[in-house]
Formats: C-alpha cells, sequence, structure tokens
C-alpha cells in the first residue's frame, strides 16, 4: 500500500464550537494516537482526506509543523444525515513492523446456487490481517461462483497475497449461499370467522327478539281477556 502524505496543522482549541468553525473553514478535528505517545490533536482539510479515502490510502506520512508521523487511519467518523466526515482517528506506527488491518473481501463471479433457487448471504465481508503498512492490500479478491445452494465460503479458504496472514478465524463464515424459501400467507380465516360469528348473533338475536314480542303479546291479551267487562 502507498504511504501517502498529508499536512495537518496542531489543533489546541477543541470543543464544539471550535470544530464547527474548523468545519466551516474546510478542514476537521483529528488526533494522533498510540505508540507510547500523548494524542496529538490535529486540524486536516476535509477534502484532502476525501480524496485519500477514495484513493483508498490508509498509511500515511503527517505532516505537522514540519515534523512526520508515520500513521495508521484507524477509523472515520461520519455524520449520518449527510455522509460528511466528522472527525479523524490515526494510529502511530513503525512502517517496518507488522500491524493488524481490517480489509474487505471482494467477491468475483456469479455462485451457480443462485440458479437454483439460491441467494446470497454476505456474513462478514472484511477480515482481520497482519502485514508490514505498506503491504496492506486494497482488498482480498476471491471466486464464488462455484458455491451451491448451503455452500459457505470461509475466511480460511481466502488465499492471502504474500507476506499477509489472517488473524480472523478461520471458520468465520464469509459468505454462503441459502436457498430462497418463499413462504404462502394463509387467508385470514379467523378474522373472516369473526364478522360470519357476529351476523349469525345478531340473526339469533333478532329472532329471539321477535319470539319474546310475541310471547309478550300473547300473555298481554290473555290478560285482557280475563279481566271483567266494567260496569255500566
Amino acid at each position: 500500500m502507498q504511504v501517502a502524505r498529508m499536512k495537518a496543522e496542531r489543533r489546541t482549541a477543541t470543543g464544539r464550537n471550535r470544530n464547527e468553525t474548523l468545519r466551516a473553514q474546510g478542514w476537521m478535528p483529528a488526533v494522533v494516537y498510540g505508540d507510547g505517545k500523548e494524542p496529538l490533536s490535529i486540524a486536516i482539510s476535509e477534502w484532502e482526506l476525501e480524496q485519500h479515502i477514495r484513493a483508498h490510502h490508509r498509511v500515511f506520512h503527517i505532516d505537522v509543523d514540519g515534523v512526520a508521523e508515520s500513521a495508521f487511519l484507524q477509523e472515520v467518523a461520519y455524520k449520518a444525515t449527510t455522509d460528511r466526515a466528522l472527525h479523524a482517528d490515526f494510529k502511530r506506527i513503525d512502517l517496518n513492523k507488522p500491524i493488524d488491518a481490517e480489509v474487505e473481501v471482494a467477491f468475483a463471479g456469479h455462485p451457480v446456487g443462485l440458479g437454483k433457487g439460491g441467494t446470497l448471504v454476505k456474513d462478514h465481508i472484511k477480515v482481520m490481517i497482519r502485514c508490514l503498512p505498506t503491504a496492506i492490500p486494497d482488498a482480498i479478491a476471491h471466486d464464488i461462483s462455484k458455491l451451491e445452494i448451503d455452500d459457505y465460503l470461509t475466511a480460511g479458504q481466502l488465499v492471502m497475497p504474500t507476506g499477509v496472514t489472517l488473524v480472523s478465524a478461520a471458520t468465520m463464515p464469509v459468505c454462503h449461499v441459502a436457498k430462497l424459501v418463499v413462504q404462502e400467507v394463509a387467508a385470514p380465516a379467523a378474522a373472516e370467522a369473526a364478522p360470519a360469528a357476529d351476523k349469525a348473533g345478531e340473526k339469533a338475536g333478532d329472532k329471539a327478539a321477535e319470539k319474546a314480542g310475541e310471547k309478550a303479546g300473547e300473555k298481554a291479551g290473555e290478560k285482557a281477556a280475563e279481566k271483567p267487562a266494567a260496569k255500566k
């Protein structure tokens, strides 16, 4: 991996307001830490960092007040609503000593299992490796065209470039082809039965009311017939 150069300025004032001022001027806050030294707060060009990220640069010589720091881009925090870079963390490194780094797996080919009703599931598309900072690959390519349904690609099956060793567990699944299951949605019998039951209940209630009315009428008529005629 190429060692890129980046200029930075020492950042003494911190806090939310100061960071907002930096961003308004096209700069962004960052920190360089590790190697038993005190963390160094710096300000870097937001535009320049974006260009380095696009070029997959992760190893840097950071020039701070004329002093170069060898560092690895450990993490970049982004604003969730705009994907704008908010802060960067750089870890001090020795270019002559191996470091651990996370690298993405680049899938090549079309799994044969996809044509048999399968779907590709990406379990862990990044693996941890160990190598010299200058030997970190941009990605680890692997042909997955032979994967059948229920076949797995594990981290141990990946072919590491020269000078690179795998740190992730060899059994860790990277991806697999799963059978696509289509489930039929059953008709809402219970929901349909409820209105039917309600209607049946309404009809039964109507009939019961009619019968009660009829009986009440009959009894009233009988009582009226039993009463003696009024004397004139």
